[in-house]
């Protein structure tokens, strides 16, 4: 009899505890469950486990896009996390002008930003680039060098932006095979030149830090 009561009595302990734990936790449960649940890291570091996830993912494929030395997950996220720090520690999302007439050669990219905070807005020419920075504030612009049969396109719209006393820090997206680039973007006035995602997104975070502090 009393091993009979003692089995009831765990029967009905167990849907209780349960309940209770639904009842105490539901917030987190039902962010964890949607994928918007916010994890706190190193430096007070605020991102959704899904954006987390999403940055990362999709900068290991712009990687493979590009051809770049492959980097691992493990790595990706830490990069993710280091992004999410640097636009908590500057005041929160920035927002980037990207001037390529193939935008979707870098929608991987343009993902993993988007995802750590950083606000892409597009751009196919230089003209269309021209009017968008005269109509709104960018925290920094990338730009492709080649664009529509011109080789320097790149070059002529930084040109094009500080003759208009426009000072937006500005970088240079391209593949190359020559270290020389980078000087050589230095030296047009832009921040330097990237050829590998994860440069790309170190020099976007450096120059809304500078732009910023």
């Amino acid at each position: 009899m009393l091993a009979d009561i003692t089995g009831l009595i765990g029967v009905l302990i167990w849907p209780a505890l349960v309940l209770v734990v639904v009842v105490l936790f539901r917030k987190p449960l039902a962010k964890l469950l949607s994928g918007s649940l916010t994890v706190k890291g190193p430096g007070g570091l605020e991102i959704s486990a899904s954006s987390r996830q999403q940055a990362a993912t999709a900068l290991t494929q712009a990687t493979a896009a590009k051809g770049a030395p492959p980097m691992d997950q493990k790595a990706a996220l830490d990069r993710v996390d280091a992004a999410a720090r640097t636009l908590q520690d500057v005041g929160g999302r920035a927002r980037l002008l990207w001037v390529d007439d193939h935008p979707s050669a870098n929608r991987h990219e343009a993902t993993a930003l988007e995802a750590v905070g950083i606000d892409v807005e597009l751009s196919t020419s230089t003209e269309d680039a021209l009017e968008r920075v005269h109509r709104n504030q960018y925290d920094v612009i990338v730009s492709d060098m080649e664009r529509l049969q011109h080789p320097q396109a790149g070059y002529d719209l930084l040109q094009k932006l500080r003759s208009a006393d426009v000072h937006t820090p500005f970088i240079v997206y391209a593949r190359t095979g020559r270290p020389e680039h980078f000087d050589e973007a230095v030296r047009h006035g832009a921040e330097g030149w990237a050829d590998t995602p994860e440069q790309l997104m170190q020099m976007v975070l450096a120059a809304v830090r500078r732009e910023r502090a």
